[in-house]
């Protein structure tokens, strides 16, 4: 079977890009395939090894809610679950330090404005490429509002702060609802960037959450900025524009650290980190080479980041997703199925995902509202290069 065919055929339409492009695409995927001799991680191995936010390297201030979460996450995939033979343990790694939870009756929360900044090359793939899309249809209904902010998908966060800041200047602001910013991949940088730049705005934001987001950075835009230049720099302007072009190389771990040194982040934001990695069953075909690549540098990762550089310091950590980096928050195989098909045919819950997240942060924000703006002093959200070691 002549599989480079197959995938020039499959790539090119879906990603309307000519065959000379799409060979190119199928090429360096191929390769990297066929690099790719490492061995894999199971399931066993991966729980067994320290909880992320326990490493060295980890960013500080990381307040452990998993058990919080799970109790929600598992209570609403419960409600909602079309296959009984699927369980919690399936989608929510429960890593051996987890506390354990005593359910209770849920506390009252308050219903909010939610606002999704898309991520890295996300305008040029569509609909199916925006966070929580099918989610936020389902939950309509639910009280709370929601919008998307879709952002420069070839631009730096600088660039793509202005977007944010020009978005939410004429967003119809409701005075009885917290305004929230959720920050899917590259879109955590963007959000970071605006909460800096645009302080008067960012005033009205009332929580941070940031999902699979790439808060410093990722290593594989450390070692194949090039690449992804040559990749992604011929898309079609009609599905994504040039923009600034900075969208990797500001990517780099280098860059996203010293942002983190450098800008202290408003105090007034409660900030929360959803987190994940997954084995093979549950990789985007897509996304399999640079998985293998990263397990070089951490045998979890999502495809895109290992987890220690998805944690937001100074945040509640909600959980561990057993799931790929584009999974957890979009639905590409209903469009891409060639580069977004996995062993694991199941689509991760993303519904469950987004009820869950809404009712915690609700009722963090009902039962003890973030400080006022200006109250107290910002806050730093990387330990300084001065700072002693832990």
């Amino acid at each position: 079977m002549d599989y480079g065919r197959i995938c020039i055929n499959s790539i090119g339409p879906s990603l309307l890009l000519a065959p000379s492009r799409a060979r190119l695409i199928c090429t360096v995927i191929g390769a990297a395939m066929i690099a790719g001799c490492v061995s894999t991680p199971t399931a066993d191995e991966m729980l067994q090894l320290p909880a992320p936010h326990m490493l060295p390297e980890a960013p500080e201030h990381i307040t452990d809610e998993r058990a919080r979460f799970r109790d929600y996450f598992c209570r609403e995939l419960s409600a909602n679950a079309l296959d009984e033979s699927t369980s919690c343990a399936d989608w929510l790694h429960h890593l051996p330090d987890e506390s354990e939870y005593i359910p209770s009756d849920m506390p009252a929360r308050t219903h909010v404005q939610a606002l999704f900044v898309t991520g890295a090359f996300s305008e040029c793939f569509g609909e199916t490429a925006r966070p929580f899309a099918s989610a936020i249809e389902n939950l309509a209904t639910t009280g709370d509002e929601f919008g998307t902010i879709v952002v420069g998908g070839r631009s730096g966060p600088d660039h793509n702060a202005v977007q944010i800041a020009d978005f939410m200047e004429s967003w119809k602001r409701d005075a009885d609802k917290p305004l929230v910013l959720f920050g899917y991949s590259k879109g955590i940088n963007d959000v970071l960037e605006f909460l800096v730049d645009y302080p008067q705005v960012a005033a009205n934001v009332s929580a941070v959450v940031s999902v699979a987001g790439s808060v410093s950075g990722s290593r594989l835009a450390d070692r194949f900025d090039s690449i992804y230049e040559v990749l992604f720099s011929h898309l079609p302007s009609s599905h994504c524009e040039q923009g600034d072009g900075d969208v990797v190389h500001s990517l780099r771990t280098e860059e996203r650290e010293a942002f983190l040194v450098d800008n202290p982040l408003p105090a007034h934001i409660r900030y929360y980190s959803i987190v994940a990695f997954t084995t093979r069953e549950r990789m985007a075909r897509a996304l399999v080479p640079a998985w293998e690549i990263l397990l070089d540098d951490s045998r979890r990762n999502d495809g895109q980041l290992v987890p220690v550089h998805a944690l937001l310091p100074n945040s509640s950590l909600l959980g561990y997703l057993n799931a790929d980096h584009w999974a957890v928050a979009m639905r590409l195989e209903l469009d891409h199925g060639f580069i977004a098909d996995r062993p694991d045919e199941r689509p991760f819950p993303q519904t469950v995902l987004l009820k869950a997240i809404l009712r915690l942060v609700g009722e963090d924000l009902a039962n003890s509202p973030a400080a006022l703006p200006g109250t107290s002093e910002n806050v730093r959200l990387h330990r300084s290069v001065q700072d002693p070691p832990r």
